[in-house]
């Protein structure tokens, strides 16, 4: 009994699972590939071609495998009759994902066709404005080389696409290769004129840099000149008893640097890479000169303020009357107002400590800028 049920069991089963096979089998896959071949026909009727040569045996192979699965259902093998009907859903979906691709690579050609003569006249003009921009600058200005041969250099790749870009867009009614080949050729000319306007605006941009580059360091030259006589005449304000030699060291390299670059400025053809160069190096000297100009003051004041504080110890302090003097006579012959300070301020820490300190805030508070 229990035999007879487990088999009523299975043939239950069985017919339950052969609808939905046979329904695949008899009128999905078959409409499926009649669409496909019908699809397909009418893209061949439309000039397709494709990478794949052997479409039309596919397409065969699949009515041979729809034919030969009805022998697995009629002998009620549903495993096998269910697998070959997978096989033939994935080999129509194969051949439909073939087609779709040449269907998107024809609009993606079709757009490549119109938009890659307007880029690559976009660049002839680019390169015509480049020229002309190399031929107006370089009357004043000394022009890299490499930029002068990148675009000569581009102007030969521009003319070299042209003829390969005319060849590809002008005649479409006679092609012969699949569109999807046409679409990755088009768009590796695509990144070509790409790689070629990215080279454009480099050059361009250099070149737009060179005349502000020459206002920008004819502006700093002025400046510096200025910098210079107003430095010079706070120093001359101080009074003080002499120039250290650092500081006229560092004065004469600054004249000196300003003078490079206005002399470079006035070249006949100017060396734009020379002169940041200069600028670079007078820029330097200026802010040394300054910071220095400044330090000599705030260490000349100090000492005056401190010097004139200690009298207050030096009649009862004889360290204090040693540093004093010592302290005074760096300051009135060697001029190295550091080590004056230094001298005089640490006699009086010891006597007063936070002495120094008070003195330094007080002057930082009230401390004359250089009126550039």
């Amino acid at each position: 009994m229990d035999n007879a049920e487990n088999h009523i069991l299975a043939l239950t089963h069985i017919v339950e699972r052969i609808p939905a096979i046979v329904a695949k089998l008899t009128t999905e896959l078959p409409d499926q590939l009649e669409d496909l071949e019908a699809g397909y026909r009418k893209l061949l009727d439309e000039n397709y071609h494709f990478v794949e040569t052997d479409i039309e045996s596919r397409l065969q192979l699949l009515y041979e495998a729809l034919k030969n699965n009805h022998e697995n259902i009629r002998k009620l093998e549903l495993d096998n009759a269910e697998y070959e009907n997978t096989q033939i859903q994935e080999e129509i979906n194969a051949l439909y994902d073939i087609f779709t691709r040449e269907i998107n690579a024809h609009k993606a050609f079709e757009k490549l066709v119109t938009t890659l003569p307007t880029y690559l006249q976009h660049l002839k003009e680019n390169n015509q404005v480049l020229v002309k921009d190399i031929e107006r600058l370089g009357k004043t200005y000394l022009i890299s080389e490499s930029d002068v041969n990148r675009v000569r250099r581009l102007q030969a790749d521009i003319s070299a696409l042209n003829t390969t870009i005319e060849e590809l867009t002008n005649d479409q009614s006679e092609v012969s290769e699949a569109y999807s080949v046409l679409q990755e050729r088009l768009e590796n000319l695509q990144s070509t004129l790409k790689d070629i306007e990215d080279d454009q605006i480099g050059v361009s941009e250099r070149l737009v840099q060179i005349e502000k580059d020459d206002i920008n360091a004819r502006q700093k030259a002025n400046v510096y000149v200025n910098r210079l006589h107003t430095i010079k005449r706070y120093m001359e304000k101080r009074n003080l008893p002499g120039i250290p030699q650092k500081f006229l060291k560092l004065f004469f390299d600054a004249s000196h640097s300003t003078e490079d670059l206005m002399a470079e400025l006035e070249q006949v053809q100017v060396n734009i890479e020379s002169v940041n160069r200069i600028l670079e190096i007078a820029t330097n000297d200026m802010n040394m000169l300054e910071e220095e100009t400044y330090s000599i003051v705030q260490n000349a004041t100090l000492t005056e303020q401190l010097l004139q504080y200690s009298n207050r110890y030096r009649s009862f302090d004889d360290r204090i009357q040693q540093a004093f003097q010592e302290a005074l006579n760096i300051f009135e012959t060697t001029f190295d107002y550091q080590a004056s300070f230094e001298k005089i301020s640490q006699a009086l820490e010891v006597a007063e400590p936070g002495v120094t300190n008070r003195f330094v805030t007080s002057y930082e508070k009230t401390r004359e800028s250089i009126r550039f």
